[in-house]
């Protein structure tokens, strides 16, 4: 009975100092765990990464944007600036086309850059595009990875699929087009310098010729 007893002790004494030695591995073990963890998704909603993420649609009656998030504390919150991100994405994509369209309207109008500012336009068209345009992307669909911080605490990253009809959006930017030819024809109009007043009218045939042309392609 007491050599039993001092067995029992001898492995009690020998695990219970291999359990603090070990401990300290254990923590740093624990710890690169969550560090990992926080890298990569626990969980995704849907459990597929959807096609569309990596490859964005194009069709010819829609304009397609994914929108994307960084991580937030809720899926309501990422979503939300997924939806943000793709709207701001609308709006740069057309500040984009009237850049280069400004470019090449000194070349072929021969148009003076008092007359027309490709920067201002551009920046214009963007406020134009956010106010009248930007609320009739929706979102078709979301894709949602979740995290654990290191902390265990969540946090998601939200995609999200959004698409305007073409014909919505090439109205809009006829109306546009048509505003500012209208306006520089007005402006030449009334114009006393003779040059000035050929510069407007050049800028008004732009604006409803070249202009109007590639931004409803």
């Amino acid at each position: 009975m007491k050599k039993l007893l001092f067995v029992l002790a001898a492995v009690t004494a020998v695990s219970v100092i291999t359990g603090c030695e070990s401990s300290p591995d254990t923590q740093a073990d624990r710890a690169r765990e969550r560090a990992l963890n926080a890298l990569k998704p626990y969980k995704t909603e849907p459990a597929q990464r959807p096609s569309w993420i990596d490859n964005v649609p194009h069709t010819k009656t829609e304009l397609v944007f994914v929108g994307l998030s960084t991580k937030w504390a809720t899926e309501a919150e990422a979503k939300d600036k997924a939806q943000e991100n793709g709207r701001n994405q609308l709006v740069k994509y057309y500040g984009t086309l009237i850049t280069a369209q400004g470019r090449t309207a000194k070349a072929t109008y021969g148009i003076s850059s008092d007359v027309f500012a490709p920067q201002q336009v551009s920046q214009e068209l963007e406020e134009y595009v956010a106010k009248s345009l930007s609320k009739k992307l929706a979102a078709y669909s979301f894709y949602v990875e979740s995290y654990l911080t290191k902390d265990m605490e969540e946090s998601h990253i939200a995609y999200a699929l959004m698409k305007i009809d073409k014909s919505d959006a090439n109205k809009a930017m006829e109306e546009y087009c048509d505003d500012k030819a209208d306006d520089a024809r007005k402006k030449a109009a009334a114009e006393k310098d003779a040059e000035r007043k050929k510069q407007l009218e050049k800028a008004a045939d732009f604006f409803g010729g070249q202009l109007k042309s590639s931004l409803t392609e």
